[in-house]
């Protein structure tokens, strides 16, 4: 049972206080701006739950990614007896673990052909009759007796197909002719089904990155004299040398036309590009946007908070590069940081330069609201996977909200008011992570990994917390 709740931020369906989310204090970083593009980049639905705005896609999808970073990497090869991706995979394994990574509850062990559709209709994907290449988007899996794909777009498919002999033990590991898994034009089977994802599901961020290079380790002197196209009277003023001066500029030379002179420290950007009319996000960045961390997160300053550019999206790894200024003095540095790290993504209204991407965008897609316990625990995986955890953590996650809600967003104790899967308490308090806490479980689920992130470092943190506590509470 919690204390006086001055301090603590949960009370779940087993606790009856609750408590505050705490805002580390750590050393000084200043503000810096970051740049941001609708790049190859898909941003999430929560985008349209928080501020009612379309997403923006480009037809792409984390599990496609992923799936064409292994066909990449010639130390996976294919082998039915070591499908389980240490090193090799089979065709079926290679798909289960693109999905399991996407965070798609589809079982704890690799699904082979002949079970796949049980698993895919309940992880909510559509199945319909394969009818031709045209009729395909990206991200559909396509099977048949014995074999399965995933579709990339343009007519490609990306898949593991045999081993080194053209058979399927695979003698050696790793891909020892560069098609063992590979991306491919030709049809490898004669396909009779298609799944399709949820609506939504496909609307996370995808790798991309800026084609500007050059800024690392660039001076103040330096942007002035190679920067031409940088409104410095707006830039000016802030502090030249500082994080905020840093962002502004490098913004502007991204294609950026209206930073705001009066933005505050950089752990204040994300309320103020709100106010005047900026969509912001904490799980889908794009290449170019403004990173804006408040207080003590990631290593900012206790008063002024910190923000940065993201340079580079990579979701196969759960990662974002951000270029930032005041972090190693009065120059550009980069870091790499998990794609969920606590900060808050301003997205532009401008093309950004060297950001090419010809996306569309599809309004009316939602990912969480009113979600069901399957669809909710299967955004928490895809969530986990951004905040750089590992699979352990994704079960110590379900077991704790097992047991606070049983992973319903309406969830609310009788007696403390507690609210929501990760029992929020208030859970107004979720409000933080947008405007629709009360009915969607991924801005829930946003709120709930940030606190945890915050108070415990990890969801097993926050599970061995509640164990050991009686009544139960974390």
């Amino acid at each position: 049972m919690a204390d006086d709740g001055s301090d603590k931020g949960k009370g779940g369906l087993a606790a009856k206080a609750a408590v505050v989310l705490g805002g580390g204090v750590v050393a000084l970083l200043v503000a810096a701006v970051v740049v941001l593009v609708c790049l190859v980049v898909l941003i999430v639905a929560v985008l349209q739950s928080d501020y009612g705005w379309a997403n923006c896609t480009a037809g792409g999808t984390s599990w496609v990614e992923w799936a064409k970073s292994i066909a990449k990497d010639d130390s996976h090869g294919y082998s039915q007896r070591r499908r389980d991706g240490n090193p090799d995979y089979d065709c079926s394994s290679l798909v289960w673990y693109a999905l399991r990574n996407a965070g798609f509850d589809v079982g704890s062990v690799a699904f082979a052909t002949g079970g796949m559709d049980s698993m895919l209709t309940k992880a909510g994907f559509t199945r319909m009759d394969y009818k031709d290449v045209s009729s395909l988007q990206t991200g559909d899996i396509v099977w048949a007796t014995g074999h399965t794909e995933i579709y990339v777009g343009d007519g490609m498919f990306v898949g593991a197909h045999h081993d080194e002999n053209g058979g399927i033990e695979g003698s050696e590991a790793g891909d020892q002719t560069g098609d063992e898994i590979s991306v491919t034009a030709s049809l490898s089977a004669a396909y009779s089904r298609v799944y399709r994802a949820p609506s939504g599901a496909g609307t996370q961020a995808v790798s991309g990155g800026t084609s500007d290079s050059g800024w690392e380790g660039m001076t103040v002197a330096d942007a002035r004299s190679r920067w031409k196209d940088v409104d410095y009277t707006v830039c000016d003023s802030y502090p030249p040398g500082q994080c905020t001066w840093g962002a502004c500029v490098r913004a502007y030379h991204l294609g950026w036309k209206q930073i705001g002179r009066h933005w505050g420290n950089g752990g204040d950007w994300a309320r103020s590009a709100a106010a005047a009319g900026y969509q912001v996000t904490s799980t889908a960045p794009v290449a170019g946007a403004i990173a804006s961390f408040p207080p003590g997160v990631q290593g900012a300053a206790a008063v002024y908070g910190h923000v940065a550019v993201v340079e580079s999206v990579d979701t196969a790894a759960g990662k974002v590069t951000i270029s930032e200024m005041n972090v190693k003095g009065a120059l550009y540095s980069k870091r790499v940081l998990p794609i969920v790290s606590g900060a808050s993504y301003i997205l532009p209204k401008d093309v950004i330069s060297g950001a090419a991407s010809s996306a569309t965008c599809t309004a009316n897609e939602s990912d969480g609201d009113r979600a069901s316990v399957e669809d909710a625990k299967s955004i928490a995986r895809r969530k986990v996977k951004e905040h750089g955890w590992d699979d352990t953590q994704a079960e110590c996650l379900v077991e704790l909200w097992d047991h606070e809600s049983g992973w319903r967003w309406d969830a609310e104790n009788p007696s403390s008011g507690a609210y929501g899967i990760p029992q929020a308490l208030p859970g107004s308090k979720m409000a933080s992570s947008g405007q629709d806490w009360k009915t969607n479980a991924a801005t829930q689920i946003d709120w709930g990994l940030q606190y945890i992130q915050q108070r415990y470092q990890t969801p097993c943190g926050a599970w061995g917390v509640w164990q050991s506590r009686s009544p139960h509470w974390y």
